[in-house]
């Protein structure tokens, strides 16, 4: 049994102190986690059973859950429930960036899904980032990734269908898209540019993490290159920023 099952309601907090009872609230928590008062599980209680404990409204809760979402505490996953975040995996950025080396590296399992490719006509952002003249088709590849089944990342990528023609056949029969680029002869590939920050997710891509739409993500757009400095590939990829710290790497 731990401390959550024996608090009384309202016990800890002092009303008027000049202190908001939400922020009261989750300094108790953030405490309760530090102190691994949630379990194995990492589970904390629902928002109905915090409101009975700390004799609040649900708004007041939330505002709280919110708060050590902010600091990388908790994770809110959708239909499940508010997680103890085990520690943000670091993710490194460098001239050679790969999701599953950078899990790997950190014994974390990587798992990859292609979710849609579609072929299209390249908008001007799109273009420009590539080098290619409007109105050329694109591919556009969307996959999300997670780490031990987990998800970490909600990419949306374009490659250049002139030269990649057929690739979403080859990207679903190579399992991978390095061994997919490969199959077109591109033996290696490096990051031109990186520009990071951060946004509160757009529907999908809430759905996707599997978190809070209130809840900010870290983004990443980023132009690959093949070793003869040609673009290959203009990307943006969502991280969920409580379950992963951005490191760029400089490389001498």
């Amino acid at each position: 049994m731990t401390s959550n099952d024996t608090a009384a309601p309202g016990a800890q907090l002092e009303r008027g102190a000049g202190v908001a009872v939400w922020r009261q609230i989750e300094q108790i928590l953030a405490a309760e986690i530090a102190g691994s008062g949630f379990g194995e599980d990492g589970r904390l209680p629902s928002e109905g059973e915090l409101a009975r404990r700390f004799d609040v409204n649900r708004h007041t809760v939330r505002r709280a859950m919110l708060g050590l979402a902010a600091q990388g505490l908790v994770s809110v996953e959708q239909g499940r429930g508010t997680f103890v975040q085990p520690g943000a995996i670091d993710y490194t950025i460098g001239r050679r960036t790969r999701f599953t080396e950078n899990l790997r590296q950190q014994h974390h399992a990587a798992g990859g899904t292609l979710l849609s490719a579609v072929r299209g006509k390249a908008e001007p952002n799109v273009t420009k980032a590539l080098g290619l003249r409007a109105g050329v088709q694109v591919y556009r590849i969307e996959s999300l990734h997670e780490s031990d089944g987990v998800p970490l990342t909600f990419a949306r990528n374009w490659y250049p269908a002139a030269r990649f023609a057929g690739l979403p056949e080859v990207l679903e029969r190579a399992g991978g898209i390095t061994r997919a680029l490969a199959e077109f002869g591109v033996a290696d590939y490096l990051r031109k540019w990186s520009r990071i920050g951060s946004v509160l997710p757009e529907p999908e891509v809430a759905r996707r993490l599997n978190i809070n739409r209130q809840q900010p993500v870290l983004w990443v757009e980023n132009v690959d290159v093949d070793l003869q400095g040609t673009p290959i590939k203009y990307g943006v990829t969502h991280f969920a920023a409580e379950r992963v710290q951005l490191m760029v790497e400089h490389d001498i």
